[in-house]
């Protein structure tokens, strides 16, 4: 009997027939979630691999197109201010955008099939929760999309709302799947390895956000002091430790953020993912067709009259 649990929204009871997937993975399982339904557990390897791929591509870019001194270390952003590194930053970051809501989706029906086909207590009021983790989660990666996308020298309203929603509410989201794992964990489900992982990761992210905001202050207050004054780039001078422990603490935290994600490898190595389906009203098309032919009847009717009409006269 296969292991694997059927995470779908329309199945009522867990669907065992299936049988075991292949050992190793296909080449073209890798292109998209379809071909990865049956191995979700690379999903999140992905994820993380792609997002940071996407980091360093456009920190490289903007070292040699100059727009970042090789001597620099700067916050994320400042990679993509230019372009072409912009352009290349926002492409790869939407997509990993998208990765991460996909993460999001199989964790919440992960953990939705669990709380509603097994004797869960209080599952109800936890699914709740549940459903609260997969909108912190969407909102998580549409503010990692808008960061990308919204450069923050140019728009940087925007910028700082997408900043707000990617990293505060990826925190909350990590925090709140946390407990969720633990308590899975107390029903005799997960891996307390797993769980305890995601509590240590919790915790370090919150220390690097916490980091990064109190040091971001400091920086920015300074190099305005500064540059009311006619200093410019301080940060490589006066103001060098208290940049780089800003810029430093902003890597980790997205890091973080993303080794996160790499902890839904265990349990989503039990879940197989339905491919998608379309239900189709035939009524529906049957009454448009019978309407289509109905007056194709009555216009080829008319002609007729048009014709017996040309020849009475």
């Amino acid at each position: 009997m296969s292991k694997y649990i059927r995470a779908t929204e329309e199945s009522s009871t867990p669907d065992t027939s299936a049988p075991d997937p292949p050992r190793l993975p296909g080449v073209m399982s890798l292109a998209c979630l379809v071909f990865l339904r049956r191995r979700l557990y690379l999903l999140p390897l992905i994820t993380a691999l792609w997002i940071i791929m996407a980091f360093f591509i456009s920190y490289g870019i903007s070292i040699k197109s100059g727009s970042v001194k090789p001597n620099d270390f700067p916050y994320i952003s400042y990679t993509a201010i230019e372009a072409p590194e912009r352009c290349v930053f926002g492409q790869l970051i939407n997509i990993g955008a998208v990765l991460l809501g996909m993460n999001v989706w199989v964790r919440y029906l992960f953990v939705k099939e669990i709380f509603l086909k097994r004797k869960v207590q209080d599952a109800a009021r936890w699914q709740k929760v549940n459903i609260a983790g997969i909108i912190l989660g969407f909102l998580s990666a549409l503010g990692i999309s808008m960061v990308a996308n919204f450069q923050t020298v140019v728009q940087r309203g925007p910028h700082y709302v997408g900043a707000g929603l990617a990293f505060g509410l990826g925190l909350a989201y990590c925090w709140l799947q946390t407990r969720l794992s633990w308590k899975l964990r107390s029903e005799k489900y997960g891996n307390r390895t797993v769980a305890m992982y995601q509590l240590v990761n919790s915790i370090a992210l919150s220390v690097f956000l916490l980091l990064f905001s109190i040091t971001k202050i400091i920086y920015k207050v300074n190099e305005a002091k500064d540059l009311q004054k006619g200093l410019v780039d301080t940060k490589f001078t006066s103001l060098r430790g208290v940049y780089l422990a800003s810029t430093i603490s902003e890597w980790l935290v997205a890091t973080s953020v993303l080794t996160f994600a790499l902890t839904f490898m265990w349990d989503f190595r039990a879940l197989v993912m339905e491919t998608p389906r379309v239900n189709v009203n035939f009524n529906m098309i049957e009454v448009e067709v019978k309407v289509t032919a109905d007056k194709e009847k009555e216009s080829s009717d008319d002609t007729n009259m048009n014709n017996i009409s040309v020849k009475v006269v």
